[in-house]
C-alpha cells in the first residue's frame, strides 16, 4: 500500500459513516438506527480489508470491538449519542497507542512505514542500519509519533463533550469535520515537516566543512 492509498482509506474510514448516517435520516430512519447503520459500514469496511489482507490488524479490532461495545451500551440505555463515541474510541486507542510506542522505545509510526515499504527490502535494511546507528533518524519517528498521538488524542476529548451539548444531527456532521479536518492538519505538519528536514539537510551537504 502507498502513500495515497492509505489517505484515501483513510477518508473512506471517516466519509463512509457519515455518509450512511445522512442518508438513513434523509429516507426517514430515526437516530439510533440511521448512527448503526453508518457503524455497520465502517465494520464492513474494516471486514473488506481483513479479507483482501488477509489480517486483521490491532487497530481494525479496535474499532470493531469499540463499536460492538457502545451498540450494546447504547440500546442497554436507549441513548443514541452513546454511539457518536464511536470516533473517539478509535481515534483515542490510536492516540494513546502512539504515545504509548514512544513510552516504550519503539514508534508504533516507524513500523506503519515499514510496513508501507514491505517491498524494498534495500529500503527497509537501510533503515534498519539508521535506527541503530542514528539517533537523529530515531527522533524523527518519536517527534512525528508524539504530534500524530497527542493531535487524535485532543480531538477524542474535545468530540466528547459536543456529543451532549449540541443536537445529534449537528454533531454527527460536526464529528466527521472535525476527524477529517484534524488528520488534514496533522497530514499537513508531516508534510511541512518533511520539506523543512529536507531543506536542513541541502544547507547542510552545501556547507564546506572547515578543517
Amino acid at each position: 500500500m502507498d502513500k495515497r492509498a492509505l489517505i484515501i482509506g483513510l477518508l473512506a474510514d471517516v466519509a463512509l459513516p457519515a455518509a450512511v448516517y445522512y442518508g438513513g435520516r434523509a429516507v426517514g430512519l430515526d437516530v439510533e438506527p440511521a448512527l448503526a447503520a453508518g457503524g455497520g459500514v465502517a465494520l464492513l469496511r474494516v471486514a473488506y480489508v481483513a479479507i483482501a489482507r488477509r489480517r486483521l490488524d490491532g487497530l481494525a479490532a479496535v474499532v470493531v470491538g469499540g463499536f460492538v461495545a457502545l451498540l450494546v451500551a447504547s440500546l442497554l440505555t436507549g441513548d443514541p449519542r452513546i454511539l457518536l463515541a464511536r470516533e473517539s474510541i478509535v481515534s483515542g486507542g490510536l492516540g494513546l497507542l502512539l504515545l504509548g510506542s514512544v513510552a516504550v522505545g519503539r514508534p508504533v509510526l516507524y513500523a506503519i512505514m515499514r510496513r508501507l515499504n514491505a517491498g524494498k527490502p534495500d529500503v527497509l535494511a537501510r533503515w534498519d542500519r539508521l535506527w541503530q546507528n542514528q539517533p537523529a533518524f530515531r527522533r524523527v519517528f518519536v517527534l512525528m509519533s508524539l504530534v500524530w498521538g497527542a493531535g487524535l488524542l485532543a480531538e477524542a476529548i474535545v468530540r466528547v463533550p459536543l456529543i451532549y451539548l449540541l443536537p445529534v444531527d449537528v454533531t454527527a456532521a460536526l464529528s466527521t469535520a472535525l476527524q477529517v479536518g484534524t488528520v488534514g492538519l496533522l497530514i499537513g505538519w508531516s508534510m511541512w515537516y518533511r520539506r523543512s528536514r529536507q531543506r536542513a539537510a541541502a544547507r547542510h551537504a552545501a556547507t564546506p566543512e572547515t578543517v
